[in-house]
C-alpha cells in the first residue's frame, strides 16, 4: 500500500458524501487553492485552453458557482437535486515529478428532481492529489463522462 493511501481514498469518499449532502463550502475545502475541476467536452481533450470544455473552473470560478447555487435564484436548481455518487475501481499511483499522488476511478452519478427522470452519469475520473499541512487537498479533478455527446437535461449540480 503506498504510504497515505487510505487518507486518499478517505478523502475521495469524503469528497462524494459531501457532495450527496449538499455540503458545498466544506466540499471546496478539500481542494487547494490553485485547483482546476475540468469536465472536457471530448474524451481525447488533452488541453484545456485548446478545446471547449463543458466546465473548466479554478478556485474562483468554483466559489462563484456555490455562491449560485446557495443563492436561491439558480432557477434550475429550485429544488436542490438530490445526488447519489458511486466511485469504483479506485487506483492511487505517486507522481513523482510532481510530488503528489493520481487517483483514477470510476464515477457514476445518480441525480434526480422533482418531475424530472433519473439521470445517470457514468464517468471516468482523475484526481491529482497533493500532501498540504492540514492534510491531503485536491489539486485536479477530470471527469471524462462516458456519455459525453447525448443531450444532459442539466448540469448545474456538482458533479
Amino acid at each position: 500500500m503506498i504510504t497515505g493511501e487510505r487518507q486518499i481514498l478517505k478523502l475521495l469518499t469524503d469528497e462524494a458524501a459531501l457532495l450527496d449532502a449538499g455540503e458545498l463550502d466544506s466540499w471546496l475545502s478539500l481542494y487547494d487553492e490553485e485547483c482546476r475541476y475540468w469536465i472536457p467536452s471530448e474524451p481525447s481533450q488533452t488541453d484545456p485552453d485548446q478545446h471547449v470544455s463543458i466546465i473548466y473552473d479554478d478556485r474562483t470560478r468554483l466559489t462563484a458557482r456555490i455562491a449560485r447555487l446557495q443563492s436561491g435564484k439558480e432557477h434550475a436548481q429550485t429544488p436542490f437535486s438530490v445526488t447519489c455518487h458511486q466511485l469504483t475501481n479506485l487506483t492511487v499511483y505517486e507522481h513523482p515529478a510532481t510530488n503528489a499522488f493520481c487517483v483514477e476511478a470510476v464515477q457514476v452519478v445518480y441525480e434526480k428532481r422533482p418531475n424530472t427522470e433519473l439521470q445517470v452519469l457514468p464517468s471516468r475520473v482523475k484526481w491529482l492529489i497533493r500532501h498540504h499541512a492540514l492534510g491531503f487537498r485536491i489539486a485536479r479533478k477530470r471527469i471524462d463522462l462516458v456519455d459525453v455527446h447525448r443531450y444532459f437535461e442539466n448540469l448545474t449540480f456538482i458533479l
